[in-house]
């Protein structure tokens, strides 16, 4: 016979439990409620504080070495300024970085938003239509690895310096993340429901919407921890190179000016920047994942 499960409340079983507190009247079910609020900032307050020690060890990891740097390399304050010279340049300069880190986001997102139509569009086309993919595929293996020297070359040639040209730049480097793990998420369904979507004579759409395209989420979610994050930095290469206003163009005048403070003001922000879209995709990630409360997925 199959063991009940016992409620802490004298042994008794979960429905004599809900019984016995219908019965008592709301004196029970109120008391559990005040202890749940109760709990749920006690389990609040250890999480922020491991994760106020992990960005405080980073930071001090991070310091120690830039001083250890700074005193052994023998290098001059232009290349490897002071920390606080640094801090300084980022507030004192912070119109300047802030007029063209809108500039940047700008380009970065337009080239997000390229990559992921590409990506997944690609990706579902490959799906519908499989012999697409040994028509396609080289093509886009070939454009991934052109170097971005002479495709930046190319694109000046035929746009200019502009918002295109540089947000197409973006758009290549993300592109194939999307495109491969999406590939893999759509590949990666349960035959078993999709054995039963052919059972119930479901259509392609009902199949890729309800099936193929809840298994490849998780799938296209951790692409974008790649390509949001990488977006940036691949923006401010591309400015470096061409253009003449967003954070790359602030540091090729800041480099020429040897203002090695500000350069690494920039870098700073940039970093952040990136790790802040990382933290922001991973996190959603882990809420869209339903992955997460399957045991056979540990």
């Amino acid at each position: 016979m199959p063991l009940e499960a016992r409620s802490p409340v004298h042994g008794l079983t979960p429905a004599a439990t809900l019984s016995r507190n219908a019965g008592e009247g709301k004196t029970s079910v109120t008391a559990n409620t005040d202890a749940g609020s109760e709990a749920g900032p006690v389990r609040l307050w250890p999480r922020l504080a491991w994760i106020a020690l992990r960005v405080l060890a980073a930071a001090v990891s991070v310091l120690g070495l830039w001083y250890l740097a700074i005193w052994f390399s023998g290098l001059p304050a232009f290349v490897i300024p002071l920390p606080s010279r640094v801090l300084e340049a980022l507030w004192v300069d912070r119109a300047l970085i802030l007029d063209n880190l809108l500039y940047t986001l700008q380009v970065a997102g337009i080239g997000f938003l390229w990559a992921n139509a590409a990506g997944i569009g690609l990706a579902v086309l490959f799906d519908v239509l499989p012999p697409t993919r040994h028509m396609l595929m080289p093509a886009a293996v070939t454009l991934r690895n052109v170097p971005y020297i002479a495709m930046i070359s190319v694109l000046v040639l035929a746009f200019g310096d502009s918002v295109l040209s540089k947000s197409a730049i973006v758009a290549v480097a993300g592109f194939f993340p999307v495109l491969v793990n999406t590939m893999q998420g759509l590949r990666a369904a349960d035959e078993a429901q999709l054995d039963r979507m052919r059972v119930l004579n479901a259509g392609w759409w009902q199949t890729f919407s309800r099936v193929r395209l809840i298994y490849a989420i998780p799938f296209i979610v951790a692409a974008q921890e790649i390509t949001g994050s990488s977006s940036i930095i691949v923006a401010i290469a591309a400015e470096w190179m061409i253009s003449s206003t967003g954070l790359g163009y602030v540091i090729n005048h800041a480099m020429q000016n040897y203002r090695g403070d500000q350069v690494y003001a920039v870098a700073l922000v940039a970093t952040a920047l990136s790790f802040l879209i990382y933290s922001l995709v991973h996190a959603l990630g882990r809420r869209l994942d339903w992955r997460a409360g399957d045991p056979r997925q540990g």
